[in-house]
């Protein structure tokens, strides 16, 4: 089926931003030449500034990587940078996007991997339900990551938005434990902040 809408946020633009997913002609310049502008934002933003402009170009390196390698190796509609603050390790958000199927609970904890192998305890797992997006879920999940052999820690988010028969994910992953549960609150948050934003153009 085609995916006809994506996900718009009214969160803060400069904390939260959209990463680009692009492909053919001229691809590799204009995903440059974004990581560039928004390393440049972000180290802008602080009270200090970059000690260098390596500082910049390996922000810039990092953010290009991003946009560039994970759609190659993830299904993915649409990925947000979470990124309040340059100096600490940036949040990557995947947007996975597919027709609904089967009942709202077992889907929901499908989505949020509530029964996945390799969990190291069992999820927490929550109802999270949005205004904006419906009846949902979210689970916190560590789990060892076979590629990092480390213990690392995902936040799961699921909906079901039925106006559109659309199931939809929003996850993140890092091994970064302490940092990322530091920041569940702005996740929530953020999540709450997400509506549908209907593309005629799809």
């Amino acid at each position: 089926m085609k995916i006809r809408f994506a996900l718009d946020t009214d969160s803060d633009p400069t904390v939260w931003l959209g990463i680009p997913i692009l492909e053919g002609r001229g691809a590799s310049r204009e995903r440059k030449k974004w990581a560039r502008r928004t390393s440049e934002l972000l180290w802008s933003l602080t009270a200090e500034g970059p000690e260098s402009k390596n500082q910049i170009k390996s922000l810039a390196q990092e953010l290009e990587a991003t946009s560039e390698l994970t759609p190659q190796t993830i299904p993915v509609h649409q990925l947000f940078l979470y990124a309040p603050d340059p100096r600490r390790e940036f949040f990557t958000f995947l947007v996975h996007l597919d027709a609904s199927e089967g009942s709202v609970e077992t889907r929901l904890a499908e989505l949020v991997q509530k029964d996945a192998p390799g969990a190291v305890q069992d999820p927490e797992v929550i109802d999270f339900d949005s205004e904006r997006l419906g009846r949902g879920m979210r689970s916190i999940r560590y789990f060892v990551s076979s590629k990092a052999e480390a213990i690392c820690c995902s936040v799961n988010y699921a909906w079901r938005i039925e106006s559109h028969g659309i199931d939809l994910v929003l996850r993140t992953i890092s091994e970064n434990i302490g940092w990322i549960t530091a920041n569940i609150d702005e996740f929530d948050e953020f999540a709450r902040s997400l509506s549908v934003l209907e593309d005629d153009s799809a």
